[in-house]
């Protein structure tokens, strides 16, 4: 009698430690894969993208065997393939004002620079970034970002480049351009960051 007493209390709690290794429970309150919880009054907050609030032209990794530019690479301009990327969201009005920015940081050409801002970014935008020294040349060279946010309503375009500074290093960035509406409903170029 003591051995069969034995044999299922080991049986027992060799099943308990089964049931909760597999994480297995029979708990009420458990919920499969297709429920949603019914307590609207959760501790944690509400993500603010879903993956459905984002489009995106870039799938991540798409881009990452982008190479750093050398010495030997280096050539100042704008050299990007936007029509590799064109599409959606990211259309001719919106390369146009990229190119047109990126353009002016090439040319050192600081009215240029602030002609597709949203006026009301003027003064938030950091051109210093930009024009700490007026002999660095810029080469922009590729996207590793484009996407469209419902919430808030922003496309964001990632842009790598390398900055030659007047004693020849090399550095290689990346920058990302937020562009929003204005109110009269156009796109323009809200920050730099």
């Amino acid at each position: 009698m003591k051995n069969l007493t034995h044999g299922i209390l080991s049986l027992c709690l060799i099943g308990t430690l089964l049931l909760s290794a597999c994480g297995k429970s029979n708990d009420a309150d458990s919920l499969s894969n297709s429920e949603e919880p019914s307590n609207t009054t959760s501790q944690s907050a509400p993500s603010t993208n879903t993956p459905s609030d984002i489009e995106s032209l870039i799938e991540p990794g798409e881009n990452e065997a982008i190479k750093d530019i050398t010495t030997a690479d280096f050539k100042e301009g704008v050299s990007i393939d936007f029509d590799k990327y064109e599409g959606s969201f990211f259309d001719k009005n919106i390369i146009s004002k990229l190119n047109n920015n990126l353009q002016s940081v090439v040319e050192n050409n600081k009215e240029k620079f602030k002609e597709n801002l949203n006026k009301e970014s003027l003064e938030s935008i950091r051109e210093g970034f930009y024009y700490t020294n007026e002999s660095d040349q810029f080469m922009f060279y590729d996207l590793d970002l484009i996407e469209k946010r419902d919430q808030p309503e922003q496309i964001r375009v990632g842009v790598r480049f390398a900055k030659k500074s007047s004693d020849g290093n090399i550095e290689n960035q990346g920058i990302t351009y937020f562009f929003t509406k204005n109110e009269a409903g156009e796109w323009g170029i809200e920050n730099i960051d």
